[in-house]
């Protein structure tokens, strides 16, 4: 099985009170998703989740992929 993300990271924005989710492959990041930090999001929580996010995408792995298509 291949593995999908070869590297994740977490970055906190402090003007827009959020966690951002990214991950790396080759050599550009790209955002997968944020947690804002708000009075029903805490900012601790945040925090953990984005982490937990970051960590569960290493896991993710590709376990089937179609055949190229046939082209004429």
């Amino acid at each position: 099985m291949k593995k999908l993300f070869l590297q994740t990271k977490v970055v906190y924005d402090a003007h827009l009170k959020e966690y951002n989710v990214q991950y790396k492959n080759f050599l550009v990041w790209k955002f997968a998703e944020c947690y804002k930090v708000s009075e029903h999001l805490p900012d601790e929580r945040a925090k953990e989740l984005a982490i937990e996010r970051a960590k569960n995408m290493l896991d993710t792995v590709e376990v089937y992929r179609s055949p190229k298509p046939y082209y004429m």
